[in-house]
C-alpha cells in the first residue's frame, strides 16, 4: 500500500471514529499549506511556532521547509491514529506535543492551525482561542488558521482582528484567516 494511500486511509479512519476532532476526509492540499506559511515572515530571527491539529503533519513539513535553523515548532496533535507519521519527521527543530492545545504556554510568535474549531465543544474553542489570543498579544505574533466556512468569523473576532482568502484548491475550498489579537 502506498504512504500517500495510507494516509488518507487514515484520515478517513479518524473522521469516521471521532469526526468531532478530525473534521476531513482528506489531509489539506499543498495549495492551502503553501497558502498558509506564505503569511509569514520567514527571516525574522529565532521564530517560535505552534502548529495545532498537526495531523499526519502535511502542514508540518511545509513549515518546516520556511523556517530558519534557528527557529522551532511546537507541533500539538492529540489523535494517536496521526502519532506514528509525526513521529516519522525527524529534524531536530521539531517538538510534538501530543496534549490539547489548550495546553499552550509558551511565548509563540506564530500559531498555525487546522483544528475543526467549529466541530469543537464551544468551550474548547473559546478556551483555545482565548490563550493563543493571550499568548499573541505578548509577542505582538500572528495567528494563522484554515476553516471550511466562515461561520467561524464572529468566534474569532471576539479575539482577534483578521483577513481571509479564499483558496479553491482544496478538497473542500477553504478559508485561510490570518488574525492579530486585539489590543485591550
Amino acid at each position: 500500500m502506498s504512504a500517500r494511500f495510507k494516509k488518507h486511509l487514515n484520515y478517513i479512519n479518524s473522521f469516521i471514529h471521532s469526526p468531532r476532532s478530525v473534521g476531513t476526509l482528506m489531509p489539506s492540499s499543498p495549495a492551502l499549506c503553501e497558502a498558509m506559511v506564505h503569511q509569514v515572515n520567514w527571516h525574522m530571527p529565532s521564530l517560535l511556532v505552534a502548529e495545532l491539529g498537526a495531523g499526519d503533519g502535511v502542514l508540518t513539513h511545509h513549515i518546516l521547509r520556511a523556517m530558519g535553523q534557528d527557529a522551532a515548532l511546537y507541533a500539538y496533535e492529540i489523535n494517536s491514529i496521526f502519532f506514528e507519521s509525526l513521529d516519522e519527521i525527524h529534524d531536530p527543530r521539531l517538538k510534538i506535543c501530543k496534549v490539547s492545545a489548550e495546553t499552550l504556554d509558551q511565548p509563540f510568535d506564530i500559531i498555525f492551525s487546522c483544528l475543526p474549531f467549529l466541530s469543537l465543544p464551544l468551550r474548547i474553542s473559546l478556551r483555545i482561542l482565548k490563550v493563543t489570543a493571550q499568548i499573541l498579544e505578548e509577542t505582538q505574533g500572528t495567528f494563522i488558521l484554515f476553516q471550511y466556512t466562515n461561520r467561524m468569523e464572529k468566534l474569532l473576532s471576539r479575539y482577534f482582528d483578521w483577513e481571509k482568502q479564499f483558496v479553491v484548491k482544496n478538497f473542500p475550498p477553504a478559508f485561510v484567516y490570518v488574525c492579530r489579537p486585539k489590543r485591550r
